[in-house]
């Protein structure tokens, strides 16, 4: 019973002791003085909490299954294989695993990995074409947007287009054209970044995006009269300015022809009155007036028709015509921005895929590499986990055709080098036991050895496993670290633990078992001339073998070691119950009820301790 609480059976067995001495000097007939005594002696006293345990390694190494699906055990090395340096420059193999299932596995992954790969090839290039594809729809629709405002200012002249540019929000000048081409042209070429925009920018965004459109309308939709443009352009640069100059030269050149016309028919008048010309010459010079008057009508309405139509229209279709040329070069940008990032998110997706696969790859080629375990750690093998319990490593049996699954333990290799002991402290001591305390330990394998140690780690919490099947056993796992290298020690020996709790240094001390417990009052029996004299007395601290005396007793006093047959005590006790019978009873046992009550009453410890 290595793990018992060794000084709860001291005590018992030191009190059965007592109990069974009593029994035989009662029956048979022996006197006061045949019952042994202990004399009360002044001294260091050493209170200690024993416990039995087990030895481990405070570091293992632990050999674990890498592979992601069930795998059987080929060949494993025998279990207390020491593993030296040889072995690992050696490249020792201490477990083969069936790779049959893995490689199948590789094989039809490869398959996919290339198809991953082509279209990862794709979706980059695709990206590249659109972008080459972006870039020239951009350099088209600028071109198409710098004929039209040239087309413009060749009508109207630079200054005036300008100035109606400027007044439109437009890009008046080619150097303007071409920044906002330039804008347009970087924002072509830059993906959406949905996951950039903020929660709290949409309000902002939305609000921006509605004044603009707002004031695109509200500019698209004004009427321009442009027919003030041409007072006072007479001398401008544009073909409206010259056509109107031509216009006006053709009226002027007809009302020229038409003053001479009619000074010539006004003549021929007169002189076909005096006969001096022919009728028929009179009638020729009369047409010839008729034609320089419709002529002047002409062009008095070409350039009337000038002036109030054509130059307003074709100022306004050479208008729109820059204007659906800007609009077009904005959708092509748009458009080219949505075509880029579906082009981005074929290429992110494929590349994912492409990284994802590659990483399984890599997986999959590691896994197989570790169905081959070679040495790595020198030290002695174990199989499972030393750290688990024999159940568990009982249903995960590591044997050569057994399966192992995925972080399952299959060899262990303690530290020899650092060995410590695993004990587990019963709920009623662990107050006592604190981190740093020293330790005695014997181990059963050397009996004549005692190591030290010292309390490294004690739980907070209750061992689990304990109180699943004994719920109400409570054990506090602590962890004892030996001190020193003990190269004769191995993991699972059987150890026992003794846990100095106190040294005190001069004190009056008794054994246990000459303590009588009544009522929670503690008694002893003092022989005084020849009589044992029943007396209370005040305890302290105890160990497995002597208990604190505080009161009541002197040093040099002799006390029975056992329980007497007849209590011939000088000072009467008629209130205290006794267990031992009385004078006038005869001698036999104690009853069981009462001897059960001094024997639990001896184990627990007095309040003052």
């Amino acid at each position: 019973m290595k793990k018992a609480n060794w000084k709860i059976w001291i005590i018992i067995g030191g009190l059965a002791l007592g109990v069974t001495a009593w029994m035989t000097l009662s029956g048979d007939g022996a006197t006061n003085e045949e019952v042994p005594t202990f004399t009360a002696q002044l001294g260091p006293l050493q209170v200690d909490v024993l416990q039995g345990g087990e030895i481990r390694a405070l570091q293992n190494f632990e050999v674990k299954s890498e592979i992601e699906i069930p795998t059987k055990i080929i060949s494993i090395i025998p279990e207390g294989y020491l593993i030296t340096e040889d072995d690992i420059k050696d490249g020792k193999v201490l477990v083969e695993l069936d790779s049959s299932e893995l490689k199948a596995r590789i094989q039809d992954h490869e398959i996919d990995f290339q198809t991953t790969v082509a279209t990862y090839i794709d979706a980059d290039e695709g990206r590249e074409i659109q972008r080459s594809e972006n870039q020239s729809l951009v350099r088209d629709m600028k071109e198409a947007g710098v004929f039209a405002l040239m087309d413009f200012e060749k009508y109207l002249g630079r200054d005036l287009t300008a100035k109606i540019l400027t007044d439109a929000n437009l890009p008046a000048t080619g150097d303007e054209l071409d920044k906002f081409a330039a804008v347009l042209d970087t924002q072509s070429n830059t993906p959406t970044d949905t996951s950039a925009l903020g929660k709290a920018k949409e309000p902002e965004a939305k609000a921006v995006s509605s004044a603009l459109a707002k004031k695109r309308l509200s500019v698209s939709s004004e009427r321009i009269d442009f027919s003030p443009f041409l007072e006072g352009q007479a001398s401008g640069d544009g073909a409206a300015q010259q056509k109107l100059r031509q216009l006006e030269d053709e009226l002027l050149l007809r009302k020229s022809e038409l003053s001479v016309a009619k000074q010539k028919v006004e003549s021929s008048e007169r002189l076909s009155s005096k006969s001096f010309i022919t009728r028929t010459q009179l009638e020729l010079d009369q047409v010839a007036y008729e034609k320089v008057t419709l002529a002047l009508k002409t062009a008095e309405t070409e350039l009337s028709l000038f002036t109030k139509y054509e130059f307003s229209k074709q100022c306004a279709m050479l208008l729109s015509a820059y204007r659906e040329s800007l609009t077009k070069l904005e959708r092509t940008v748009r458009a080219n921005r949505s075509k880029m990032a579906q082009a981005e998110t074929r290429f992110q997706t494929s590349k994912r895929r492409y990284e994802m696969q590659l990483a399984k790859t890599e997986e999959l080629e590691r896994q197989l590499k570790a169905c081959t375990i070679k040495a790595t750690q020198q030290g002695l093998v174990a199989y499972g986990d030393l750290d688990a319990g024999a159940s568990y490593n009982y249903s995960n049996s590591i044997e050569e055709g057994a399966s192992v699954r995925l972080r399952q333990t299959i060899l262990t290799i303690p530290d020899m080098a650092q060995m410590g002991v695993m004990v587990k402290i019963h709920e009623s001591q662990v107050k006592k036991v604190k981190v740093g305390q020293p330790v005695l330990i014997r181990v059963d394998a050397e009996p004549g050895k005692v190591l030290e140690g010292r309390v490294a780690e004690l739980a907070l919490l209750p061992d689990s496993s304990s109180s699943r099947y004994t719920p109400n056993l409570k054990v506090y796992p602590a962890n004892i670290h030996i001190i020193g290298d003990q190269p004769w020690l191995k993991p699972g020996m059987n150890a026992k633990a003794e846990i100095i709790v106190d040294q005190l240094a001069e004190v009056l001390y008794v054994p246990v078992q000459s303590i009588e417990v009544e009522a929670d009052q503690h008694f002893c029996y003092i022989r005084n001339n020849g009589k044992l004299e029943r007396r209370s007395i005040k305890t302290g601290v105890f160990n497995d073998e002597f208990i604190e005396v505080r009161d009541g007793l002197q040093s040099g006093e002799s006390v029975a070691l056992s329980l007497p047959k007849r209590a011939n005590t000088e000072e009467s006790r008629p209130e205290v119950p006794s267990v031992f019978p009385s004078d006038g009873e005869k001698p036999g046992k104690p009853k069981a009820k009462e001897k059960s009550k001094a024997v639990a009453a001896a184990a627990k410890p007095s309040p003052a301790s």
